[in-house]
């Protein structure tokens, strides 16, 4: 009994003096972040269309996002939940994205451009193919203020909406040549000239290359 409590005495001795095990440092998230949010209680299918300069593309998101192409995947969104899309090393990222019906004609939609090394990030919510449901975009710059880009207010009256661009007014300020058989001109677009509307269509950060996190929410009505 002496020598077997000895020999528990010696190995807690030995536990003693050995270094604790060092915690690993968590590999810190870069660039912008961008999560979407379904504040509806219907589970809702959200479609995302990949700019072909996109570093990050449908194959990039396949554990979760169906690819149907390699510019395009699908996923289902729960009811008043969230998926952040993942990028912790901060990719380029250019994308466009529809809920519950591809990005095509007659759809709202969020058009995100972040994490492009050469430039700032740009964000806006599109009415310019047409008007399904309403999107919203909290923006948060590195070290700045949030600003929200839309909602839309409907289909119209949408003329004093930051970040939003009106239906089928493709230079923002008109309908010059709107795609999806809406007519050219007519009102309800914004104020001022195409490079200086009196309400900004799309929202610039201030940091070039990114860095700060964007929510885009499908609202709940």
């Amino acid at each position: 009994m002496r020598i077997k409590a000895l020999a528990l005495l010696m190995v807690a001795a030995s536990l003693a003096g050995c270094p604790p095990t060092p915690t690993p440092t968590p590999t810190p998230v870069v660039g912008t972040q961008v999560t979407l949010t379904n504040a509806q209680a219907a589970s809702s299918l959200v479609y995302v269309a990949f700019g072909s300069d996109s570093a990050i593309q449908a194959a990039s998101w396949s554990s979760f996002c169906a690819v149907t192409s390699a510019l395009t995947c699908n996923f289902s969104l729960a009811g008043i939940g969230s998926q952040l899309l993942p990028n912790a090393t901060g990719a380029y990222l250019n994308a466009t994205i529809a809920f519950n019906a591809p990005v095509a004609c007659a759809m709202t939609k969020a058009e995100i451009n972040v994490n492009n090394p050469a430039w700032y990030d740009t964000l806006d919510v599109s009415l310019v193919d047409g008007y399904s449901n309403k999107i919203v975009i909290d923006y948060t710059p590195p070290g700045g203020a949030l600003t929200k880009l839309g909602p839309p207010n409907g289909k119209d009256g949408n003329e004093k909406v930051l970040g939003l661009y009106p239906y089928g007014c493709d230079i923002c300020v008109a309908r010059q040549s709107p795609p999806c058989g809406i007519p050219a001109g007519g009102s309800g677009c914004k104020g001022g000239t195409q490079y200086k509307p009196d309400v900004a269509c799309q929202y610039q950060g201030a940091v070039k290359g990114g860095g700060g996190t964007a929510v885009v929410t499908l609202l709940a009505n």
